[in-house]
């Protein structure tokens, strides 16, 4: 009967142990990490820019378009929620607030054209508005290189 007890009292202990692991997931975001996940939320807009000036001239296939909007938009609303769960240094809260803005409106450029494949109006639109987020995007990965040295 005490090797049952011991054996609850075990298997609690591992589950507590187990939650707080996933619990502290999401830990400090230091300068390099940001730098990092900025820089894929440019490359995302420069990806989406592609694709929306596909849209924008008709020369891209309707599902093309929107599969890779639904793809690469939920990689966008995942980089925003991951910047957003972490826990920033002090030094980079001001700018990881603002990646998570640029990747927010990332996503909602994608949610466009995941919407409106085939029209050309919303793809020019969304392709002006990618280019602008990438600007974005790079600056802000441009301010935290420059502030590195």
């Amino acid at each position: 009967m005490q090797c049952a007890g011991l054996r609850t009292t075990l298997l609690a202990l591992g589950a507590a142990l187990a939650l707080l692991l996933l619990a502290s997931g999401c830990g400090d975001l230091s300068r390099g990490e940001l730098s990092r996940g900025v820089e894929s939320l440019s490359a995302l807009a420069a990806q989406g820019g592609l694709i929306a000036d596909g849209v924008a001239e008709d020369a891209t296939k309707s599902t093309y378009a929107r599969v890779m909007a639904k793809t690469l938009g939920g990689s966008a609303e995942h980089e925003a929620e991951k910047l957003a769960d972490a826990e920033p240094e002090d030094a980079v809260e001001k700018e990881r607030g603002q990646a998570v803005a640029v990747a927010r409106e990332i996503a909602e450029l994608f949610s466009e054209l995941q919407t409106y494949p085939g029209d050309e109006r919303h793809g020019a639109v969304v392709q002006k508005h990618m280019a602008e987020a990438k600007d974005q995007a790079d600056a802000i990965a441009e301010k935290l290189a420059g502030e590195e040295q």
